[in-house]
């Protein structure tokens, strides 16, 4: 069945430039004259009717027209994303080979795509890129099998020998170039685990210095208070005259559990001052190491929330609309 007309495009006044010596791919890529377009000159290259490739389920990244041959390629802006660009290139271009088989082959080569797709988890986004690439155009599935599974799907060992071969007359390495799709998407996926994994990390570091804090005020309070009564009872010592101070015992449990026994009231008091002098030192080496460790999730927590919206921003570039 002949494909749907295509919309006529403008040719970009710039082609890529073919390498010296291209593979059987290669050729068939270039002589494409393919055009890499950034997210604005994309819009509206890509129609309806085309084999187009869906790496998103939300839009088209690039398309092969039968009719005049010609290949269009969505170029993301972030280098990061090169691999995603190669992946599209080599997609489009097993559409052009695609086209170079006989009818005989296509019709040998579906039925053993159809069951290497159909072996995949049902969760494989594959299933998702290959309906909105085939949309309203059963006829295109046959092509769309052969492109996604020739850039995506990999065994150890290889798929089916008959469809091997073919592929083979096409691409040199095969498994380099799934290896293509699985580095740029592993990428993606990697940096998502790390801001998981970041975000885990801050957020039980926020709780403990929640925790810490709660315990800090806490404390600073009870020695607050202990300083006001040891403060209260060293003036009211020092009021006695010397014949009633002398006679004068204290004993005192202190805030942390600590026991002053029974003693002579300057002893007592003595031991108290101490314990004070302990107390309000080691409040300031908290209160500074609570500081510095609020500081540091405060600095971590900017970094965590960069990394979601470099990612975001990243994600966002795979589909041209939303670039």
């Amino acid at each position: 069945m002949p494909r749907p007309p295509h919309r006529p495009r403008r040719r970009s006044s710039r082609s890529p430039t073919p390498p010296t010596c291209p593979t059987r791919a290669g050729r068939l890529f270039y002589a494409t004259q393919p055009r890499l377009l950034d997210a604005a000159a994309f819009q509206g290259s890509c129609t309806q009717g085309q084999s187009s490739t869906g790496l998103r389920s939300d839009g088209a990244v690039g398309c092969y027209d039968p009719a005049d041959g010609s290949i269009v390629i969505y170029r993301p802006a972030d280098a990061r994303l090169q691999g995603f660009v190669v992946e599209t290139a080599g997609h489009e271009t097993l559409h052009v080979a695609w086209e170079q088989l006989t009818s005989d082959e296509r019709d040998t080569l579906t039925p053993l795509l159809e069951a290497q797709v159909a072996a995949l988890a049902a969760d494989d986004p594959v299933h998702e890129q290959i309906a909105g690439s085939v949309g309203t155009h059963p006829e295109n599935r046959p092509t769309e099998l052969f492109a996604y599974v020739g850039t995506q799907v990999w065994r150890d060992g290889g798929l089916d020998p008959q469809l091997e071969a073919v592929y083979a007359r096409f691409v040199t390495d095969r498994s380099a170039l799934v290896a293509v799709h699985t580095a740029w998407k592993g990428m993606l996926d990697q940096l998502a685990a790390d801001i998981d994994a970041a975000s885990q990390a801050l957020v039980d570091q926020e709780y403990a210095n929640a925790s810490a804090r709660a315990q800090l005020d806490a404390d600073t309070s009870a020695v607050a208070s202990y300083r006001q009564k040891y403060d209260a009872k060293r003036a009211e010592v020092d009021a006695m005259s010397a014949d009633d101070r002398a006679l004068l015992q204290l004993s005192w449990v202190w805030w942390d559990g600590t026991e002053l026994p029974m003693r002579a009231a300057d002893e007592t008091l003595g031991d108290a001052a101490d314990l004070l002098a302990r107390d309000e030192a080691a409040l300031a080496d908290r209160t500074a190491a609570l500081a510095t460790a609020e500081a540091s999730a405060a600095a971590e927590r900017t970094r965590v929330e960069g990394l979601v919206t470099d990612v975001n921003a990243l994600q966002a570039q795979l589909d041209p609309a939303t670039a």
